[in-house]
């Protein structure tokens, strides 16, 4: 197999974690946005479905700050019974400045995390926010929404990488191959003899395409077909915060919640 074929082998398996990955992003539904007007600070759940065990959801948040500003949101999520689970905090912000190059600016207006929701039913969430010392970001408009997605693109993210490096690496051999072969045509003509196409062919290796490919789409297939599937084990969500520092679980909420059977609202907005 030569250095073509494995560069066309990492490429389809690259473009085909690409795609997968945007499909598994897609939203099964619209879902209803919620405005931080009706929503901030106040004691008023928005309310999302989990449509069933294990479903895949995305938490997002998006809006367009003044400049010079930052918002940090926080979203208390909690099960259909009023349990508390965990928070999702995340900014919003907009910033300009002046470098050797010139004037800059940079928005973050939209961001989001996807989280498995072990159980199916009708969840609820509270939302609260802080500002940075822009005033105008106080009143300054966004919107958040929960919504089933149909899988965790996450976890096709190794094998995206691993192909595209391999693919580029490939490619990189196969432009200097050229580069060389120009170099040398400039120089001089030289006819291909036996001898000189022997040497040619040794230098490429008689190992079959088939096993290659294999080694590329299997695991893609096998991957892809597990990132679809429903994760309904039970969420130990201070342990999943441990790993994703926009997720944390606030001990007072968690300690109410479980301490009160009848517990159906949230303790009061923030309280880290």
């Amino acid at each position: 197999m030569n250095i073509y074929k494995l560069f066309i082998i990492a490429a389809i398996s690259f473009l085909a974690c690409i795609i997968i990955r945007a499909d598994l992003q897609a939203p099964l539904i619209s879902g209803q946005y919620g405005n931080f007007k009706d929503y901030d600070g106040q004691d008023k759940a928005y309310l999302f479905s989990v449509p069933e065990d294990g479903q895949m959801m995305r938490l997002e948040i998006k809006g367009r700050l003044p400049l010079n500003s930052w918002k940090a949101i926080d979203l208390e999520v909690f099960d259909p019974d009023g349990n508390y689970l965990f928070s999702y905090a995340d900014e919003l912000w907009a910033e300009t400045g002046r470098d050797s190059e010139g004037k800059w600016t940079e928005y973050r207006d939209y961001t989001y995390h996807d989280v498995h929701f072990p159980k199916k039913g009708q969840y609820s969430a509270y939302v609260s926010s802080t500002f940075g010392p822009n005033k105008r970001a106080e009143h300054f408009s966004y919107t958040f929404r929960i919504i089933p997605i149909k899988g965790n693109s996450k976890i096709l993210i190794p094998l995206m990488w691993m192909s595209g490096i391999i693919a580029g690496l490939c490619l990189f051999v196969i432009l200097n191959r050229l580069e060389e072969g120009k170099n040398k045509s400039d120089i001089s003509f030289q006819p291909i003899t036996k001898k000189g196409l022997q040497a040619k062919q040794a230098m490429e290796t008689t190992f079959p395409v088939w096993p290659i490919a294999l080694l590329f789409f299997v695991p893609v297939l096998l991957v892809s077909l597990f990132a679809y599937g429903k994760d309904d084990d039970e969420a130990d969500w201070q342990v999943y915060a441990y790993g994703h520092s926009n997720i944390y679980v606030d001990k007072q909420l968690r300690e109410q919640s479980i301490g009160s059977a009848g517990f159906r609202s949230r303790g009061g907005p923030g309280g880290k």
